[in-house]
């Protein structure tokens, strides 16, 4: 089996293993059909939203930007493809975004090859994390798996057809969050946030600043993701918006120092005071249990759960040979020679040193 970039005369069969993948069972679809709005839309991690592949792909393979190889055998011609893209200020990472394969016996095999394959790319070109996010269903988690990823939180989408038309921000206290409240953020993040999965996605401020949220901080103040915090005193508290726009949902983004029960209410209520009308979403972690069951008191509905992947492979560093030194001869006369104790001098040389 040979792999190898994609190029523009793979396209129509990529669309062909693309499309097949979304008429199987629930678990490997592209979209879920029954629901209000697409999978893809509201988890927006594994199966691309656009319909095509080819609005999708720039056909490179370099460090950094999207990458794209497939598997193919001389028999049956191109049998999968996987699609991977640096996210967004972690260019030591790659996010795997779609992993497709025929269903034949070589495309089973060509699972595992083009992971290997792609992580072996990887490491050549100085990245050492791979992500994947995808439901907890799906029927590559095992895959993934076996070859190493392990699981980093459990994550849970809310979705509700209509805001709440209930809250206030006034009275839960928001004001709008300023570029100086970064760090209090960062420190809000740390606090509420488990060590193993901070260490990952906020190691830095500076990290972090591009990671968290799809890079919300970074764009703090120059878009129209309204972003929010609550003072108790500090920030202890977090809340963004990012109005809906066509088929897309509203999205609301939440953080909470969740010790205090009547603090954490009031900023749930503060906070779908502040969302538009129409479809909203909200993606929550495993731990931050307390404010999902505050939405789904205010109407939200687990929408679909997926798992956050990741696997890190130790960076290879070329070490420099060390040769330990010889040791020069030692030249002495031959009468001392004889009274040195230990193995006997090469008398060879001492007879030229006494010459």
């Amino acid at each position: 089996m040979n792999i190898r970039p994609a190029s523009f005369r793979d396209l129509a069969r990529i669309e062909e293993l693309y499309g097949e993948a979304g008429s199987g069972d629930e678990s490997g679809s592209p979209l879920l059909p029954g629901h209000p709005v697409p999978q893809a839309t509201l988890l927006r991690l594994w199966y691309a939203v656009s319909k095509t592949v080819s609005s999708l792909v720039p056909f490179t393979a370099g460090a950094s930007g999207d990458t794209l190889f497939v598997a193919e055998t001389q028999r049956e011609g191109i049998v999968g493809f996987i699609q991977a893209q640096s996210p967004a200020g972690r260019s030591d990472s790659l996010q795997i975004l779609n992993l497709c394969v025929a269903a034949t016996a070589s495309g089973h095999f060509a699972r595992s090859q083009l992971l290997t394959h792609l992580t072996n790319h990887g490491l050549e070109h100085g990245i050492h994390r791979f992500l994947v996010q995808l439901p907890r269903d799906h029927a590559l988690v095992s895959v993934f798996l076996e070859q190493g990823f392990i699981q980093l939180a459990t994550e849970q989408i809310l979705y509700s057809d209509e805001a709440p038309a209930t809250g206030s921000a006034a009275a839960a206290g928001l004001r709008p969050a300023r570029r100086e409240d970064v760090g209090a953020i960062y420190l809000l993040y740390l606090r509420t946030t488990p060590s193993h999965v901070a260490s990952l996605e906020g190691s830095s401020l500076k990290a972090w600043q591009m990671r968290f949220a799809d890079g919300a901080m970074s764009r703090l103040g120059r878009d129209d993701f309204r972003q929010y915090v609550v003072e108790n005193p500090g920030v202890v508290a977090w809340i963004a918006v990012r109005p809906g726009s066509g088929t897309r949902p509203t999205r609301l983004s939440l953080m909470c120092d969740g010790h205090d029960p009547q603090v954490r209410e009031g900023v749930i209520e503060g906070a779908v005071g502040e969302l538009p009308p129409g479809p909203v979403f909200s993606v929550l972690r495993h731990y931050d249990s307390e404010l999902i069951r505050s939405l789904r008191r205010r109407g939200f509905a687990i929408y679909g759960t997926q798992l956050l992947l990741v696997r890190d492979l130790a960076s290879r560093v070329r070490l420099r040979r060390t040769v330990p030194a010889r040791k020069k001869p030692v030249l002495i006369h031959a009468h001392l020679a004889r009274s040195v104790p230990g193995p006997a001098p090469d008398l060879r040389v001492s007879r030229r040193s006494e010459q």
